[in-house]
């Protein structure tokens, strides 16, 4: 996809407010977009898709089931208890190797939940693990699970240094409201005809058609002609 295209795709996603952890279309543009650099589909960007740390963290639904429809490699559930999660990974009928994460390397990531979705958090470290190190390129890039950046470091100290900063929202992001007011100040400050007439070509058409805008270009336009008149006179 375009980018014009995987920015109005965000905007409608971000508006849905069918997605809890994306208010904004700029999070939602972040999301479809790194699901395209690894080749996953929007809608499921936008349901399994996190980015922690800086980076993309995937479910481990959508791991799986990338690896099961890649008609290239599969795994097998050796065994999966609440102390276990062992796999099996094939290329076609030739076994790749075996993924295991035990409750007992759980522990030592401090990995968070472990004691309320034992298996689930073991499934999801074997898979992505097992992944990596056996079939890579069912992703264009580098991925983790949302279970192996989120854990605990309570010994470490981040030193950090706070800035305010005013976010700047780009234009594809903003409301037709918005990009109105932009263009208001914008076509105000302007110094002459020439000048109002080289801005007022540079909005985007639902701008250029607004009524405001154009009896605003009508007074500014009259404005410099008055003042022509009466410096000629």
């Amino acid at each position: 996809m375009s980018t014009n295209d995987v920015m109005n795709m965000a905007k409608v996603f971000a508006e849905s407010g069918m997605f809890a952890d994306t208010k904004q279309a700029a999070q939602a543009f972040v999301k479809i977009q790194a699901g395209q650099e690894i080749g996953i589909p929007p809608f499921q960007s936008m349901s399994g898709i996190h980015i922690i740390q800086g980076k993309v963290t995937i479910g481990a639904g959508v791991i799986a089931s990338r690896v099961k429809g890649s008609g290239k490699y599969d795994y097998k559930v050796i065994k999966q208890d609440d102390t276990i999660c062992s796999l099996d990974f094939y290329q076609g009928k030739e076994k790749l190797g075996n993924s295991t994460f035990t409750i007992d390397d759980a522990k030592k990531a401090l990995t968070k939940n472990i004691d309320k979705f034992p298996r689930n958090m073991l499934f999801a470290r074997a898979v992505s693990n097992g992944v990596k190190w056996y079939c890579p390129d069912v992703f264009s890039g580098p991925v983790y699970t949302p279970e192996e950046m989120d854990f605990n470091e309570p010994n470490k100290t981040i030193e950090t240094t706070h800035v305010d900063v005013t976010p700047i929202v780009p234009e594809i992001f903003k409301t037709l409201d918005e990009r109105i007011k932009d263009a208001e100040q914008l076509l105000s400050d302007s110094s002459s005809i020439e000048e109002m007439t080289d801005k007022y070509k540079s909005l985007d058409k639902d701008v250029k058609k607004d009524k405001t805008i154009i009896n605003l270009c009508a007074e500014i336009k009259m404005h410099f002609t008055s003042n022509n008149n009466e410096n000629e006179s």
